[in-house]
């Protein structure tokens, strides 16, 4: 019998799925006159739509790659004390922050670039929608992006005799990269943003090395994001992570 083990092109797969359930999500809603511009819109329905597609793909790969379940497939393993993590990726994004603004003094870049789902976020304030951007960012999000960079591409590289060095640098090379889908980054200010973004993500995939599970980095992933919700709700200037 085969060994169960990712193949590169499942994480294409997983991210493909994802886009095909926010593009259906779209097409319904605007079949049925929704407005999909709308920030309501994007958070409540096309977010989890695009989150369903990938966590769906994941479990229905994972099963044709022989693995017993997903929780096994992408060392998933979550327990109570991994929640101190969330603490210490809040803390990461304020030398984080630090570090790109003097990255944009370096090249001269006045102002930051936000990123489309940032301004999204800003929309929010004040309404109902709070909520939806809350699990969406903070936990959602955090939850999937890791089951696939630091679950699924991190899995397929051990897999294929890569070093653990190797899957960390890889990884956060994708994880950084994947965010050239919003256009809002293609600039020097976004470079800046990618760069953060990378380290980031070394920071993510070293805690993953070091402790052989995805609880930790899914803690800390979305302590980040939880702390750069708070600078955007309540001061004017907000960090450029998600």
């Amino acid at each position: 019998m085969l060994k169960a083990r990712w193949r590169w092109y499942d994480a294409l797969t997983v991210l493909g799925a994802g886009v095909l359930g926010a593009v259906v999500a779209e097409l319904l809603a605007g079949a049925l006159g929704a407005d999909t511009t709308d920030p309501d819109f994007y958070f409540w329905v096309l977010i989890p739509s695009q989150n369903l597609g990938h966590i769906g793909a994941l479990a229905l790969i994972g099963k044709l790659r022989g693995f017993p379940d997903l929780a096994e497939a992408l060392s998933f393993e979550v327990e109570p004390r991994h929640a101190r993590w969330v603490l210490a990726g809040a803390a990461m994004s304020i030398p984080l922050a630090w570090l790109a603004a003097g990255l944009r003094t370096l090249l001269g870049v006045e102002e930051e670039a936000p990123q489309a789902i940032v301004e999204a976020v800003a929309e929010t304030r004040g309404t109902t929608t709070v909520a939806a951007v809350v699990v969406g960012v903070a936990v959602l999000g955090p939850v999937v992006e890791e089951m696939i960079h630091r679950g699924l591409v991190y899995r397929m590289l051990l897999g294929n005799n890569r070093k653990p060095i190797t899957a960390v640098i890889v990884t956060s090379i994708l994880f950084s990269a994947i965010h050239l889908l919003d256009p809002s980054l293609y600039s020097a200010a976004g470079a800046v943003t990618l760069l953060i973004l990378f380290a980031f993500g070394l920071f993510l995939g070293t805690l993953r090395a070091r402790t052989g599970t995805l609880g930790p980095p899914i803690f800390a992933h979305s302590g980040f994001n939880l702390m750069t919700l708070v600078v955007l709700f309540f001061f004017p200037n907000p960090l450029s992570g998600l």
